[in-house]
């Protein structure tokens, strides 16, 4: 009696995100910062947010628990880094070209360099990969620093999650804030960004005079609030709409 042919197995999916040498989601979890981020996540997305679709992008960390919210593979780059301001606004300006770059890796400047991280920035070399987007209004520097990986890897996080973006502007949710050599003017060439319907600065109060009164800026308080990057986005979520 011949044998019945076997099904064929469908090939494994390996999903991106998941590089050699990250740290797994549940050890996340078990961090100080993991248990307190998931304590609060319920609060901070709305579900009519969530319904919205939002692509987001960010100068640093915000949008995670949205994400999380959505239960899918980042949509969006701007997670897990952080670019400083000068070079954000750079991005943002000429956002259709930089976003086609393929971001390259940077030679490691001495034998204790390991990840390729220097910076036109600092003295001190990064602890992490700096990539470069290279431009034609000069190169953006990519900050992985929560990425203790190879620069390649953190190559292939980008350009896999910019993949996955809806490039439509209208769906976009932009967000800046006044760290990583935050200027006002810088914060003035942010919110004439007209090719962004949407989008949010989070300024302390030393800048209430200069911004405070300006649409889409958020005045925050220290004493009160904490931090910007730490509550923002618990404080202020995501909108709706």
């Amino acid at each position: 009696m011949a044998k019945k042919a076997k099904k064929p197995t469908k090939p494994k999916v390996i999903v991106p995100d998941k590089a050699k040498g990250a740290i797994p989601q549940v050890k996340k979890n078990l961090t100080s910062y993991g248990k307190e981020s998931d304590k609060n996540e319920a609060k901070v997305v709305a579900k009519d947010a969530v319904k919205r679709d939002w692509t987001i992008i960010s100068d640093n960390c915000f949008g995670v628990a949205y994400m999380k919210a959505l239960d899918r593979p980042y949509e969006s780059p701007f997670f897990s880094m952080f670019i400083y301001a000068p070079d954000y606004i750079t991005l943002l300006e000429n956002f259709d070209e930089y976003m086609k770059i393929k971001p390259v890796a940077q030679d490691p400047v001495n034998d204790a360099d390991k990840f390729g991280g220097k910076s036109k920035y600092r003295r001190v070399i990064s602890k992490y990969p700096v990539l470069l987007l290279k431009g034609s209004k000069g190169d953006v520097e990519i900050h992985f620093a929560h990425e203790k990986q190879s620069a390649e890897k953190a190559i292939k996080k980008w350009t896999s999650r910019s993949s996955r973006m809806n490039m439509d502007k209208k769906d976009m949710f932009v967000k800046m804030d006044d760290r990583d050599k935050f200027t006002v003017e810088l914060g003035k060439r942010f919110l004439e960004l007209k090719q962004f319907p949407h989008k949010r600065l989070f300024v302390s109060q030393k800048y209430k005079s200069s911004l405070g009164k300006k649409k889409n800026v958020i005045v925050m308080d220290y004493k009160n609030q904490g931090p910007i990057g730490t509550k923002t986005e618990k404080l202020y979520p995501i909108p709706a709409r």
